[in-house]
C-alpha cells in the first residue's frame, strides 16, 4: 500500500493546507532544486542534477542522508512536523523545499505548509522503522497497527476506511437512538419504554379514571384499619430445672477419707447444724497460720490439715452456687412474674377490644391466682432445698420426688399463661384474616391502575406518537447500519486474512534469500483495543522469539543487521506486492546498513527488480562500493545511466549537492596510481606533477607483488624488493625479472628522490621538471605493460 495513504487516514491533524494530489503524468521526481533550513542541508542547490528513472545519492555518515530521507517521507504524508522537528539549530533560513517533478511541476514546502502531497513516494528510512516495526529493541502494539497498514496495500486500506465508515454511520444511528430514547424518559416515568410503547389508546380512559379515584377514596378507612395495632403473644416465663438440681444433687468428690473423717467427727463433737459451715468460715479468716481465739500456732495441727483439704477449691466453688441459690429462686418464682404478664395480657385485651367492631374475637383472659398459687408454693419448696443444701454443702439436697414436684408446679403456672397467650394467638389470626380481605381494594393497586391509563393517554398524545414513530424508525436504521458495518467488518477481516498469507509468504522468502536464520510465523491481524493490528511471531533456529518481552527476547536474540533485515523485508514484500507500483516512486535510505556480503548481493538483486517496475528509483547510501555495483547493475539494457549525486560538505559544516565520478572515487590506490601516470603520459593537464611524482614507486611496488604474489614480504621498501630480486636465484620465480634490475634501479634512482623515507633531505623542496617526470613515467608504464625495460 502507499505509505502516505496508510498515515493519512491515521494522522487526518496533518492536513491544515496543502491536501492537493499530484496529477498523471507530473509523478517523476526531475530534480531537487532547494532545500533550505533542514538539518545540515541549510542551504543546498541541487537544480543542476537531473534525476533519472534511478538516482544514487552518496552522503557519508552524518552528512544529511537522513534529512533528505525525511523530506520525502513529509511530503508523501504531508506531514510538515518532519521538516519542523529538523530545522537547522544555528540557521538562518527557515525551512523551505522545491521539488520538480515531471513537466516542471513544483511542490514547495514554505512557511510550514506543503503544497501539496505526493503519496506516490514510498520510503524506507530509520522512522520507517521506528513506527512500523521496532524501536529500542522492542515491538509495541503501535508498530504491529502501522505494520499492518502498510502491508495491506490500498485494497485492504479501502475495505478499513469503508469499516470505519460504516462505523461512524453505526454510531451515528445508534446516537440517534439513544438521543429519541432521552427524549421519551420524562414520559413514561415508573413504566419500561417496551411497555410504555405498547399502551393501548382507550377511547374511555377518562371514565376508567374516574370510577377508579372513586374507588381509592372508599380505601381511606381500609388504610386506617391496616395501620392499626395488633394483640401480640407474650413471651412465657422460664426455669432450668436441670441447672438447679445439678447444684443441689452435687457432692465433694475425690476427698481424702482420713481428713473427711477428722472433719466429720470434730464437727459431731462440736455439735449444732451450723458447726460445719461455722468451720469453713474460718477457712477464709485472713491470719491463717495462728487461732483467731487464742492465738496459738495452728502449725503441724493434722486437724487444721484436715480443714484446709476439706475446704479445698471446688469446695468453695459449690458454696459459691449455693450461696446464690436463694437469690436465684427468689427471682424466678417472684410473684412479680405473674403480675407482669397479667399487665400485658390486660395491654393486649385492651388492643383486642379495638377490633370487635369489625372482627368477631374471642375473649382473653388470665386466671393469674391459680399461677400465683402455683408460683408461691413452688418458692417454698425451691426454698427448703436450698437451705439444705446450704447447711451440708457437700451433701445432696432434694429427692427425685422433690424434683417432679417442682416441675408439677411450674406447669400449673404456665398452664394459665398459655391459655392467655392461645386465646392471644387466636384474636391475631381472626384480624390478619379479616385484613387480607381488605387487600382486594388496595389503595396502592388502585393508584397503578390509574397511573398505568394516565401513561396510556400520554403515550397517544401527537408529540410522544411521533418521538416513538421516530424511535421506530432509528431502530431499523441503527439494526441496518449494524449489518452493514458487520458485512465490512467480515469483508475486511478475509480480505486481510488472505493479504498477510501472502505478505507472510513474500516476507519468508526474502528472509531466505538474505540469508537470515529466522523466519516470521502466524502472521495475521486482530481487532484488540478496537482498531486493527498485525500479529505475528519470528522463529530462530526453530526457537521462538517473543515480541513482547521473556527470553528469548526480540531486542536481544536478533543483531542490528537482523532487525534491519527483517523490517527491510516487510517493505521490500509490500512494495512488490502493490498493484500500482508502477506508478511509484521508491526511496530507500541506506538498505546495506548492517549488511553482509550475501545481504548485500541479494538486496542489489531486489533493487534492480523493484527498479524495473516501479516509475522511481531514489537510494540514498554511504557505501561507495555498494553504490558503484548498484549503478552497474542498473546500467544497459538501452536504459539511461542512474544519475549519481553526493552530498558534501559545503562550509560551516552544512551540505550541499555536487557531482561524483564513482569509479574514480572507488579505484584502488593501485589502480588510481596507474591512471594518474597515464593521464600525464597521453598530456592531460597535471596540476599537482608532485604527487604523480610520487606514485611511481607504489605503483611498480603493487606490480611486482601481483606478478609475484606471496615472494615479496610485505612492508619492504622499494629499494629492497629490487635487491631481492638481484639476489633471487632458481628455482625462485623472481629470477624472470632479473633482467629488470638495472632499469627498476634507475627509476628508483629518481622516484625516490621525492620520499622522505629514502631522500633524509627536504624532499618536497626537490623541484619537478614535468618533461622527465613524463619520461619516468613512461619507464615505469611500460615495465607494467610489456614486463620488460623501455628502449630509449
Amino acid at each position: 500500500m502507499c505509505m502516505g495513504w496508510a498515515l493519512l487516514l491515521r494522522r487526518p491533524k496533518i492536513f491544515p493546507l496543502g491536501n492537493k494530489i499530484s496529477k498523471k503524468g507530473d509523478s517523476v521526481l526531475e530534480r531537487i532544486e532547494r532545500i533550505q533550513g533542514i538539518g545540515l542541508l541549510h542551504d543546498a542547490q541541487g537544480k543542476k542534477h537531473a534525476f533519472q528513472k534511478a538516482t544514487l545519492i552518496y552522503a557519508d555518515n552524518g552528512r544529511g542522508k537522513s534529512t533528505l530521507a525525511s523530506v520525502f517521507r513529509s511530503v508523501s504524508m504531508n506531514d510538515s512536523n518532519l521538516i519542523v522537528e529538523r530545522s537547522t539549530v544555528d540557521g538562518t533560513i527557515p525551512p523551505q523545499v522545491v521539488l520538480q517533478f515531471g513537466s516542471g511541476h513544483k511542490v514547495t514546502f514554505d512557511k510550514g505548509i506543503w503544497s501539496e502531497r505526493r503519496p506516490k513516494l514510498m520510503v524506507f528510512d530509520s522512522d520507517f522503522i521506528e513506527k512500523n516495526v521496532h524501536s529500542g529493541g522492542s515491538v509495541s502494539t503501535t508498530h504491529r497497527k502501522n505494520l499492518l497498514e502498510f502491508a495491506l496495500g490500498e485494497q485492504a486500506v479501502a475495505a478499513r476506511k469503508q469499516v470505519e465508515i460504516e462505523t461512524e454511520v453505526a454510531k451515528t444511528a445508534s446516537e440517534k437512538v439513544s438521543g429519541l430514547i432521552a427524549k421519551l424518559s420524562g414520559h413514561h416515568t415508573g413504566m419500561t419504554l417496551a411497555a410504555f410503547e405498547k399502551l393501548p389508546n382507550l377511547e374511555d380512559s377518562k371514565a376508567q379514571i374516574e370510577a377508579l379515584r372513586k374507588r381509592l377514596a372508599d380505601t381511606a378507612s381500609i388504610e386506617a384499619l391496616q395501620r392499626k395495632p395488633l394483640p401480640a403473644v407474650i413471651g412465657e416465663p422460664a426455669l432450668n430445672f436441670d441447672s438447679l438440681f445439678a447444684i443441689l444433687s452435687s457432692t465433694l468428690e475425690r476427698m481424702q477419707n482420713d481428713a473427711e473423717r477428722i472433719v466429720r467427727e470434730h464437727v459431731t463433737k462440736l455439735g449444732g447444724k451450723d458447726a460445719e459451715h461455722w468451720l469453713s468460715q474460718g477457712q477464709a479468716f485472713p491470719n491463717a497460720d495462728s487461732c483467731p481465739y487464742c492465738n496459738q500456732s495452728l502449725q503441724g495441727i493434722e486437724l487444721v490439715k484436715a480443714y484446709q483439704m476439706h475446704f479445698n477449691a471446688h469446695y468453695r466453688e459449690i458454696k459459691v452456687k449455693i450461696a446464690q441459690l436463694h437469690e436465684g429462686i427468689a427471682a424466678r418464682t417472684s410473684q412479680e412474674i405473674v403480675k407482669q404478664f397479667a399487665l400485658k395480657v390486660e395491654t393486649a385485651r385492651a388492643i383486642a377490644e379495638t377490633w370487635r367492631d369489625d372482627v368477631k374475637l374471642s375473649s382473653i383472659s388470665f386466671d393469674a391466682s391459680k399461677s400465683s398459687a402455683a408460683l408461691a408454693e413452688l418458692q417454698v419448696l425451691l426454698s427448703k432445698l436450698a437451705d439444705t443444701k446450704r447447711l451440708a454443702p457437700t451433701e445432696a439436697a432434694g429427692t427425685t420426688g422433690d424434683r417432679a414436684r417442682a416441675e408439677a408446679l411450674w406447669q400449673e403456672v404456665l398452664q394459665e399463661i398459655q391459655k392467655a397467650n392461645t386465646s392471644i394467638f387466636e384474636c391475631c389470626k381472626a384480624i390478619d384474616a379479616f385484613k387480607f380481605k381488605l387487600k382486594a381494594e388496595n389503595a396502592v393497586q388502585l393508584s397503578a391502575q390509574i397511573k398505568h391509563i394516565e401513561l396510556a393517554e400520554v403515550r397517544h398524545t401527537p408529540n410522544v406518537s411521533d418521538l416513538i414513530s421516530q424511535l421506530q424508525d432509528a431502530r431499523k436504521n441503527a439494526l441496518e447500519a449494524e449489518k452493514k458495518k458487520k458485512q465490512a467488518r467480515e469483508k475486511l477481516d478475509a480480505l486481510m486474512v488472505e493479504t498477510l498469507q501472502k505478505y507472510e509468504a513474500s516476507i519468508n522468502k526474502l528472509l531466505l534469500n538474505f540469508g537470515a536464520a529466522f523466519s516470521i510465523q502466524k502472521m495475521d491481524a486482530n481487532f484488540r483495543g478496537g482498531s486493527p493490528r498485525s500479529e505475528y511471531s519470528l522463529l530462530l533456529r526453530n526457537k521462538p522469539v517473543s515480541l513482547d518481552g521473556g527470553k528469548p527476547s526480540f531486542g536481544t536474540a536478533l543483531s542490528e543487521g537482523d532487525k534491519r533485515t527483517l523490517a527491510f523485508a516487510f517493505f521490500i514484500a509490500s512494495v512488490l506486492s502493490d498493484d500500482k507500483l508502477s506508478s511509484r516512486i521508491v526511496v530507500i535510505d541506506d538498505p546495506m546498513c548492517s549488511l553482509d556480503a550475501n545481504r548485500k548481493r541479494h538486496t542489489r538483486a531486489v533493487l534492480k527488480e523493484i527498479y524495473t517496475k516501479a516509475e522511481q528509483l531514489v537510494l540514498l547510501c554511504h557505501d561507495l562500493y555498494f553504490m558503484r555495483d548498484m549503478r552497474n547493475d542498473l546500467t544497459g539494457d538501452g536504459k539511461p545511466s542512474p544519475t549519481t549525486v553526493q552530498l558534501i560538505y559545503s562550509g560551516n559544516g552544512y551540505t550541499d549537492f555536487a557531482d561524483i565520478d564513482i569509479d574514480r572515487e572507488c579505484e584502488s590506490s593501485y589502480y588510481r596510481h596507474h591512471r594518474m601516470l597515464a593521464e600525464l603520459v597521453e598530456g592531460k593537464p597535471c596540476p599537482d606533477s608532485r604527487s604523480v611524482a610520487k606514485t611511481i614507486r607504489p605503483l611498480l611496488e603493487g606490480y611486482l607483488h601481483r606478478r609475484f604474489p606471496g615472494f615479496i614480504p610485505e612492508g619492504l621498501m622499494f629499494g629492497q624488493v629490487v635487491n631481492l630480486i638481484r639476489d633471487s636465484g632458481s628455482p625462485s620465480p623472481l629470477v624472470y625479472a632479473h633482467h629488470l634490475v638495472e632499469e627498476l634501479n634507475l627509476i628508483n634512482g629518481y622516484a625516490g628522490q621525492f620520499h622522505h623515507d629514502t631522500n633524509p633531505g627536504n624532499a618536497d623542496a626537490v623541484q619537478v621538471v614535468l618533461a622527465e617526470l613524463r619520461i619516468f613515467a613512461k619507464r615505469a608504464l611500460h615495465i607494467i605493460h610489456s614486463s620488460s625495460p623501455m628502449t630509449i
